[in-house]
């Protein structure tokens, strides 16, 4: 180029966006096809109007006249091995681009969802069981939206290569690793939720046990209420369970069932001013939010014991 022939602004950046759809290649190679392109293209428009192509074909014409493979889907700094490996797999013909197209175009709803996924299983995990909600709760009113909103933030933020350590193509073997089994957690995630956090049905009774004074129905915290019958198989109200050892037996205090204007809160005996969640069958009621003891009774009405599931049971006798 003449040393009086300057660069102009156009040329400049055509030759920069023609940098970007070869930057798979190495820096000798992308070198090699671009080094002179500014000094030729600046020499031409010095000497008349000049009317650049469409970056993308043009560098996809170099390319070919250097003999060199078509562009990879994600240009970007030089791959590792699984990168060139799994460009190389969704490139190989037409159905697997099409399908990859379709899977990338599907990235931003998968973001959210695994925001609610996490968000769900902490609620699943902090609090007591319920229904698996749209809106996760956290038991506290606003916390689980503020916590989803915060968390679909971030994982937007993570999948576009914003937050999660190096970005794209730069990010480390380590980092992609852990990013990949954050996603496989996700994926499975859903299987340990608790359903519509109802008692499981089966037609095998599996026998209750105590443990650190919560009734459990194999293993679960599922059981939310207990309905006493006597020997002669005839309802009881008001009876008070304890263990070997004298300790109260309960079942998951203040849980709740349900959501919206269907959700249901355990309410406890009262001995005194004290709580009492080892007395059966336990009062319910009808609450949107938060626990029994936590919303004043003139808010969420008066709690009420249900009728039993059963009108009787058999007759029990000493062996």
């Amino acid at each position: 180029m003449n040393a009086t022939t300057a660069v102009r602004p156009e040329v400049a950046g055509f030759v920069a966006k023609v940098r970007t759809h070869l930057t798979d290649l190495s820096e000798e190679e992308c070198e090699e096809l671009v080094g002179g392109l500014e000094a030729d293209l600046s020499e031409q428009a010095a000497d008349g109007p000049l009317v650049l192509p469409d970056p993308k074909q043009y560098a996809e014409e170099l390319r070919a006249a250097a003999g060199l493979p078509v562009a990879r889907r994600f240009p970007g700094p030089r791959f590792g091995p699984a990168r060139t490996w799994w460009f190389a797999l969704t490139g190989h013909n037409q159905a697997t681009r099409q399908a990859w197209a379709l899977l990338e175009a599907l990235r931003p709803a998968w973001w959210v969802l695994r925001a609610w996924i996490a968000v769900t299983l902490l609620d699943q995990l902090a609090g007591t069981r319920e229904y698996v909600a749209l809106w996760p709760t956290l038991g506290v009113p606003g916390l689980g939206l503020f916590l989803l909103g915060v968390a679909v933030v971030v994982s937007v933020l993570v999948g576009q290569g914003r937050l999660w350590p190096g970005s794209g193509p730069d990010r480390t073997t380590l980092a992609r690793s852990v990013l990949l089994a954050l996603n496989a957690l996700a994926v499975l995630a859903p299987f340990a939720f608790n359903g519509d956090g109802s008692q499981m049905e089966s037609s095998t009774v599996v026998p209750y046990r105590v443990r650190d004074r919560l009734v459990l129905h194999d293993g679960r915290d599922v059981v939310r209420n207990i309905y006493a019958y006597d020997a002669a198989g005839q309802p009881l109200v008001g009876v008070q369970l304890f263990d070997q050892l004298g300790r109260p037996v309960d079942v998951a205090p203040e849980s709740s069932m349900g959501t919206g204007k269907k959700r249901e809160v355990t309410c406890p005996w009262l001995n005194g001013a004290t709580p009492l969640f080892n007395v059966f069958p336990l009062p319910q009621r009808l609450q949107r939010h938060g626990t029994c003891l936590s919303v004043d009774p003139a808010q969420a009405g008066t709690p009420e014991v249900h009728p039993p599931p059963l009108a009787s049971v058999p007759p029990a006798t000493l062996p």
